[in-house]
C-alpha cells in the first residue's frame, strides 16, 4: 500500500559517529515534490515531518503539505492507522 503525498526533503540520519552523535545530513530541497511513499517504509509522523526508513540504514525527515489530520484521514480507510 501507497500513500501520495508532497514532501520536501529536510534530513538524513546516517546513525552515530565513534563518539556516540548523531551524524545528521542536511538536505537543500526547496520545492514540494508529490511522491507515493510504500506505507511500511514510514516510520512516524509529527506535525511538522515524516520520518521514512531509507536504504543503507538510514532515515530521512520530510517536510509535508498538509496538517497531520491530513495524513490520519489518509492513512484511516485504508486502515493503516491503528
Amino acid at each position: 500500500m501507497f500513500i501520495a503525498l508532497k514532501i520536501k526533503a529536510k534530513s538524513v540520519y546516517h546513525g552515530y559517529d565513534e563518539e556516540g552523535k548523531l551524524i545528521i545530513e542536511p538536505v537543500g530541497s526547496t520545492d514540494f515534490v508529490e511522491k507515493l511513499i510504500k506505507i511500511d517504509r514510514i516510520l512516524s509522523v509529527t506535525e511538522d515531518y515524516i520520518f521514512i526508513e531509507c536504504p543503507h540504514d538510514t532515515v530521512q525527515t520530510w517536510e509535508y503539505e498538509g496538517s497531520l489530520s491530513d495524513i490520519k484521514n489518509k492513512l484511516r480507510p485504508i486502515n493503516a492507522l491503528v
